[in-house]
C-alpha cells in the first residue's frame, strides 16, 4: 500500500470495523460480521468483501453527514469527488485489498488504528475539525484521522473527525 486512496480505503474498513454492531455499535449495518459477509458472499460471490464493505461506507457515511453536517466539510467518509473516485477506483481494480487486510476482526481493526495514529491522544467527543479540506489526503491528514478514531474507540466515545473549507 503505498498511495493516499488505497490508505484511505483500508484506513475506512478499519473505522467500519469498530463502528458496527461487533464494534461500538455507531450503527447497525452488520455486513462486516461474518454472518454478513456470508450473505454477501451468497449475493455476490466474485468479491462478497467489497459488497459489505460498500454497503457499511454508506451507513457510516449517513451518521457522519447528520452529526457534522455536509455544508463546506468533508470527512473520511465523504471525501472530495475527485478524491472519492480515486478511492473507488482503488475498491474497484484492487477488491482483493480489502480481503487481504484482515481487519474484519475488532481487535485487528483497533491495532491498525494504533500503528496508524503513530500516538494516542485524547479527542473531544463529538465533531472536530482536524485540518482543511485542501490537506485531507496528506499523511499527516490520515494520521490525525486515525488518532481521533483510534481515541474515540479506546475511550467509547463518538469522535467525527472532519475536514472544512476556510471559510468554515
Amino acid at each position: 500500500m503505498n498511495s493516499a486512496p488505497e490508505h484511505l480505503v483500508i484506513l475506512r474498513l478499519a473505522v467500519c470495523v469498530l463502528g458496527g454492531p461487533e464494534g461500538e455499535r455507531w450503527w447497525s449495518c452488520d455486513f462486516l460480521s461474518e454472518s454478513g459477509r456470508d450473505i454477501s458472499a451468497y449475493n455476490f460471490p466474485r468479491h462478497p468483501e467489497v459488497a459489505s464493505y460498500r454497503a457499511t461506507v454508506l451507513a457510516a457515511k449517513r451518521l457522519h453527514d447528520e452529526r457534522i453536517g455536509k455544508a463546506g466539510t468533508v470527512h473520511l467518509f465523504r471525501l472530495p469527488s475527485g478524491l472519492e473516485a480515486q478511492v473507488q477506483g482503488v475498491v474497484a481494480k484492487m477488491p482483493h485489498l480489502i480481503k487481504a487486510a484482515d481487519l474484519f476482526d475488532p481487535p485487528k481493526a483497533m491495532a491498525y488504528l494504533q500503528t496508524k495514529a503513530e500516538m494516542e491522544i485524547d479527542a473531544p467527543e463529538g465533531p472536530v475539525q482536524v485540518g482543511l479540506l485542501e490537506d485531507c489526503a496528506t499523511p499527516t491528514a490520515i494520521a490525525e484521522i486515525a488518532r481521533h478514531y483510534h481515541a474515540a474507540f479506546r475511550t467509547g466515545t463518538r469522535v467525527y473527525p472532519y475536514f472544512a473549507t476556510k471559510g468554515r
